[in-house]
This record gives structure tokens, C-alpha cells and sequence, in this order.
């Protein structure tokens, strides 16, 4: 298992979750559909690996809280229908709406501006009505149903494609209250059919109301706990046979022995009645490790059940090991779930500080890898990055904004501008369209290698090229070998030449770089990282138009640089934050107008601290493609997001020897705002 390079990682069993959906069909009805539910991350288990799952085995419909768990969900090529489940705010309409995704409506006012947008927008948006039954929450309260449904009667944009609510108890079978949920529900669906609206889905029965009420699973059940194989009370064990999906662990980061009358973590809240060995282990309340569980919670450790002394602290926990033989450094330890027949599952961690399952799989494992598993094989790896990384610049509808914006100032006219953007849009572009300029055969490679210590390339002065040139370390130089990588990239593409001379812009800020965006005379643009010295971390290796090698000059506020004056520059402007290559040769005037091919090699610094790097499109391409090289680190796996707009939105994706590619055809075009991101 390669968990073994990890301090902490939580373990998320496929197989398992299948089986605890095979177990709640057998409750379900013909014709009745699940709801997966994955909002809060699947609970905790993966929202983007739960859902793709959830497709493979037929569940049709998902589950979320918000519209940002949504469009995640849609830039990760989830097809199924996503029902928001928590009221939205009126600022999520336009990404309801272009990612398609299902609102719930509990108020009036939502309603109505939900219906503005669609009438502004001409489209017709599927809405299900939530009621309130008696659960104290969303939804509008189940005796307003008749006044409510002639107010959507006058929505003529919204259509209610569906009605539910939500049991309050559903986890005791002999509870009176449910039957009277149940009741109240009936009436709503009764009014509403008296005026008129007959939804096409109802629903009410969440995990435990499916097993307790099998007679009111109407055409939907939404499931959540259960399927992530944990009780939401002890009596539905005898009922349903289900297997955690989650389990997760660390290692004793370090032994230590205690003496007697010993205090331990903050406050001494636990002081020892005699000497102890005691493991440290590197995880806390910061990884959701729940700070109540001090002096209370246990963990496993070769079998055994440890218990925690004093405080848990953000980010160690001190146990006691003492009744663990040949305990060492590095040695599996289990905070959640089975080891040999010791087993510490999500209720009694929960049950121990009178908390909720929830609660306890929702937080766990906040900066643990979460590891995929089928058939006790690593199927997967999520990088933690991953999950907070929601792609909102790669919208439609900015998209389409920049499409329109670019073609409008390139060829001087807002009215051409929209006729040709229509016809981007339905031919996929035109060889005749001769007034837009575009880049094609876009071929870019960036690596990513470890710097050694204790030497390190030198990117100014005269090793240019010659990456094999080294220099002794300085005390600055040790620390950029830490926290940066080199990174070498290499671009080339085929182009329309329009000026005798064009620049290449670095900064190190998207503010400064944004004003060269829109300039014709920019042929290439990047973004560095604000930590370094833009003199000493950017370095042109190569750059050529066709066969023709280039001149260059770094020119900064009217100061010119080349590179016999480069360190008095340098020392005269420490705090740049932009850097204007111009380039030219007296050769390349005959070859304006034609199509001519760029090259533009680059070494630079890129952080470690980052854990992901873009490549971004800010002009019309056609034909890509995109390599991402770190055989020579120690990243061990990356992740693809890619967002590529246009007909093919997702290239194909070849990996080969620690290398990334994602390919086109030379005939696809992309618009401009594409791009994709590697995630380690």
C-alpha cells in the first residue's frame, strides 16, 4: 500500500458502498429510483468518486447542499441529475441554470427571481417545491400549500417537476410523528392536485425511512448514512446488514516514556499515576480528529485499544501504549474503523462524546490523502488540493463573455463582433474568416525537476541553455532549492506573424498581467509566483520564428536590459513586477502576413507550496497539446482538471513514464478561457 508515505489517509471502500446499496434495494419498490446523497464531500467520502460510482450502478438522481457542490460535480463529467437540496441564494441562479442543476424552492421571493432570470434568459427551469412537515427547517409550511401553488401558477418559466419534504424521525419506526409527517404530506399532495399541479417525482423517504416506512417511497428515496454503511440508530441493525465504507488511520510519529505525576498536553488536563510508554501521533482537531474525544477516545494500535491522554491539540494526539508489545515509529495506527478484530466504528467514536455519526465522517480526515479502493486494491489517490478546487473561472458564462469581448476588439466593432461570434459557435470556425488571427498546432510542455543541493542552476549570466551548468550553493540559493522546482517549458505554435516586433510579458501578479491581455503586439504571457525575484527566476532559453533565431531585450518603465548589463539592471530594480520582452530580427518583415511557426523555450522557478499548476487559453487554438513532466521529482500523483471549451471538451489523456498529455486532433478547435490544471 503506498499509504506508507503518508502521515495520515483515510481509506474509502468501493467495493463496501456497492454492497450497502445492494442491501437498501432490497427495501425499494419497482419503478422507485435512489437519490444518492453527496453533499459536505460524500460526507466525508469523496462527493466526485461516490457520484461517478453511483452512475456505473444505475442511481439516476444526485443530492447536494449548494450550487457550488454542483457545478463541482458537473466540471467532473457527473451527467446525473443534481437536485440542490438546501434553499439557494439568488446570486446561484446563473450557474443553476447553465450547469443545469435542480433547485429546491422554499420561499417566494427566490421563486420569483428564479423565474425573472429564466423569462430574461428564455429557458424553462425544473423545480422541486419543498414542504415542510414538521422537521422546523427549509420549506414552506405544509398549510400553505393552496396559497403557495397559485403563486407558481403564475411562474410561467419555473416548471415543478417535483414535491418533497423530509422526516424528522424516520430513525424510530414507532414514533407517532412520522405518521403525522406522512399525513401532512399526503394533504399537500392533495391541494396541489386540486389546483391543478400533478408533479411528475415526489418524495419523502430518506435512508431509514426507506427501511421503516417501505409503504411511502413514492417515486424517489434519498439515501445518505446508511449507504456509507453507518447506523443512524441501533435498531435498524437487525434490520439492514451494511459495511463502513470509510476507515481512517496514521503512524506513531514518535515514543516517548513518561514518568509518574506527569502532566500531559495543555492544561494537564490527565497526569500520569505512574511511568508510561506513550505514542505521539500526528494528527488533531485540524484533521476533524474531534478535541471532545480528549482523555476519552481510543485508538488501534497491532490489535490493541489505546487510550488518548490529555487534550487533543490541533495537530497531535498523545495515547497510551503501554499495553502494546514491540511498538515502534511508523507503526499503523487506527482511529476509525477495523484492525485484525478490534474495531473503533463512526457511532462509538461519536457515541463516546455524545456526538453525531455525521458530524464525525464529515470532519475526519481533513488533510489525510483519501485513498479509492476496490477489491483491496489502490484504484485511486484524491490529491488534497483536490478538494476545495472548484473551477469558476472556466464558467460558460464568462466564457462566453471573453469570446465575445476578444472578437469585438480585434476587429474594431461590436456588431461584426456578434455576427462572427455566432458564427464561432455554429460552424466551429472558418478557413475564410481572415480578420482573426488564431493559434494552431499549440504544442507545450512543462517539467518540473527537483533542484539538488548542494548546487543549483544559475538562470541569469551565461549558462542560458545549459541547464547541466551548476554553481556552489549560497544560503539564499539552499532555501530556493526547498521551496521551488525548475521548471522548463517549452512552447510552439503556428500563427499569422502581424508585427515586425512582439513582446513576451512575465508578472508577478494577475492585476499587472491583465493589462497586456487585449494588446496585439503580446504574443505570450505568464504568470509567476509573487515570492520570487522576477530577475533571477525567469530566463528566455530560445526563441525563434521558424528557423530564425531571435534578438531579444528586457525593457522595463523605458530601461532596456540585455545581457552584458543584466546584473547593474537587476540591482537597480529589485521590486519589479513585470518584465517586457521585446523580440525581433531584421529577417523576419519579409515573413509578416504569413503563417510562421513560434518557438519560446523558458526556465523558471515554481513553488512547491502551489500543489497544482495551470495552463491556461486566452486566444483561439486549434489543435493542442499539453504535457506535464515530473518524472524528475519526487511528486508521486497527479490529477487532471481539465476544462477545454469548444466541441471536444475533453481531450484525450495519455500518461507515460511520469508524463501527462492531453491531446486533440488538429482540426478541434478551443476557445479562448480554456485550460487545464494539474493537481498533486
Amino acid at each position: 500500500m503506498i499509504n506508507q508515505e503518508f502521515r495520515s489517509w483515510t481509506v474509502i471502500n468501493l467495493d463496501n458502498f456497492r454492497y450497502n446499496i445492494t442491501q437498501l434495494k432490497k427495501f425499494l419498490k419497482p419503478n422507485v429510483e435512489l437519490m444518492q446523497i453527496v453533499k459536505a464531500d460524500a460526507y466525508g467520502h469523496g462527493s466526485v468518486e461516490i457520484a461517478h460510482e453511483s452512475e456505473k450502478i444505475d442511481i439516476k438522481w444526485l443530492g447536494v447542499a449548494n450550487s457550488d457542490e454542483g457545478v463541482l460535480l458537473r466540471l467532473e463529467r457527473i451527467n446525473s441529475r443534481i437536485l440542490i437540496l438546501s434553499p439557494s441564494f439568488p446570486d446561484e441562479i446563473e450557474d443553476i441554470i447553465n450547469y443545469d442543476l435542480t433547485p429546491s424552492i422554499s420561499s417566494v421571493e427566490f421563486a420569483n427571481k428564479l423565474n425573472k432570470f429564466a423569462v430574461q434568459n428564455n429557458k424553462i427551469v425544473k423545480v422541486h417545491i419543498n414542504f415542510d412537515t414538521g422537521i422546523g427547517r427549509a420549506g414552506f409550511l405544509w398549510n400553505n400549500a393552496k396559497e403557495i401553488s397559485s403563486v407558481f401558477k403564475e411562474l410561467k418559466n419555473i416548471h415543478i417537476e417535483g414535491i418533497f419534504s423530509h422526516f424528522s424521525m424516520s430513525e424510530n419506526k414507532e414514533s407517532e410523528f412520522s405518521s403525522i409527517q406522512i399525513q401532512r404530506f399526503e394533504s399537500v399532495l392533495s391541494e396541489l392536485k386540486s389546483t391543478s399541479i400533478i408533479p411528475e417525482i415526489i418524495h419523502l423517504a430518506n435512508s431509514a425511512g426507506l427501511v421503516n416506512f417501505p409503504n411511502y417511497q413514492y417515486d424517489i428515496v434519498r439515501i445518505g448514512l446508511l449507504s456509507y454503511g453507518i447506523y443512524t440508530d441501533e435498531t435498524l441493525r437487525s434490520k439492514i446488514s451494511l459495511r463502513p465504507v470509510m476507515t481512517f488511520k496514521s503512524k506513531i510519529v514518535l515514543i516517548k516514556e513518561f514518568p509518574a505525576d506527569f502532566g500531559i498536553s495543555y492544561k494537564k488536563t490527565y497526569v500520569t499515576n505512574k511511568s508510561i510508554c506513550a505514542a505521539i501521533l500526528p494528527i488533531g482537531y485540524g484533521d476533524g480528529y474531534n478535541f471532545l474525544l480528549s482523555n476519552i477516545g481510543k485508538v488501534i494500535i497491532n490489535e490493541k485499544k489505546c487510550p488518548i491522554l490529555g487534550r487533543v491539540t490541533m495537530d497531535m494526539l498523545v495515547v497510551d501504549i503501554s499495553n502494546v508489545k514491540d511498538a515502534k515509529v511508523g507503526d499503523e495506527v487506527t482511529l476509525l474503523g477495523s484492525n485484525g478484530n478490534s474495531i473503533i466504528s463512526a457511532e462509538e467514536l461519536s457515541d463516546s462524546y455524545n456526538g453525531l455519526s455525521y458530524e464525525t465522517v464529515c470532519n475526519l480526515g481533513r488533510r489525510a490523502q483519501r485513498i479509492f479502493i476496490k477489491s483491496n486494491i489502490d484504484t485511486r489517490i484524491e490529491p488534497i488540493s483536490r478538494r476545495t478546487f472548484i473551477a469558476k473561472d472556466f464558467s460558460n458564462t464568462k466564457l462566453e463573455k471573453i469570446i465575445q469581448t476578444s472578437l469585438n476588439q480585434r476587429l474594431n466593432s461590436n456588431k461584426i463582433g456578434s455576427i462572427v461570434y455566432q458564427e464561432l459557435l455554429e460552424n466551429i470556425f472558418s478557413d475564410t474568416d481572415k480578420d482573426v488571427c488564431w493559434k494552431t498546432n499549440f504544442v507545450h510542455t512543462v517539467k518540473l525537476s527537483e533542484i539538488k543541493s548542494p548546487i543549483i542552476p544559475d538562470l541569469l549570466g551565461e549558462v542560458g541553455t545549459d541547464l547541466s551548468t551548476e554553481v556552489p550553493l549560497s544560503r539564499t540559493k539552499a532555501e530556493l532549492a526547498k521551496q521551488f522546482y525548475l521548471a522548463q517549458t517549452k512552447l510552439s505554435y503556428h500563427k499569422k506573424l502581424s508585427n515586425e516586433k512582439f513582446k513576451i510579458v512575465c508578472a508577478t501578479n494577475l492585476k499587472e498581467l491583465e493589462k497586456y491581455f487585449q494588446l496585439e503586439d503580446v504574443e505570450y504571457r505568464w504568470l509567476l509566483d509573487s515570492k520570487i525575484d522576477l530577475f533571477n527566476s525567469f530566463h528566455i532559453d530560445k526563441i525563434m520564428i521558424d528557423d530564425i533565431i531571435l534578438n531579444y531585450e528586457i525593457t522595463h518603465n523605458n530601461n532596456t536590459l540585455s545581457s552584458s548589463n543584466s546584473k547593474s539592471f537587476m540591482q537597480q530594480n529589485d521590486t519589479l513586477e513585470n518584465l517586457e520582452i521585446e523580440c525581433s530580427h531584421p529577417n523576419i518583415k519579409k515573413l509578416i502576413g504569413k503563417d510562421v511557426k513560434f518557438t519560446i523555450d523558458t526556465t523558471t522557478y515554481y513553488p512547491k507550496s502551489k500543489h497544482q499548476l495551470t495552463i491556461y487559453f486566452v486566444e483561439l487554438i486549434k489543435g493542442i497539446s499539453v504535457t506535464f513532466d515530473f518524472s524528475k521529482t519526487f511528486i508521486k500523483n497527479v490529477e487532471t482538471i481539465s476544462i477545454f471549451a469548444g466541441k471536444e471538451k475533453y481531450p484525450k489523456e495519455i500518461e507515460k513514464n511520469r508524463q501527462i498529455t492531453l491531446k486533440s486532433s488538429q482540426d478541434e478547435w478551443f476557445f479562448p478561457n480554456s485550460g487545464v490544471v494539474f493537481v498533486w
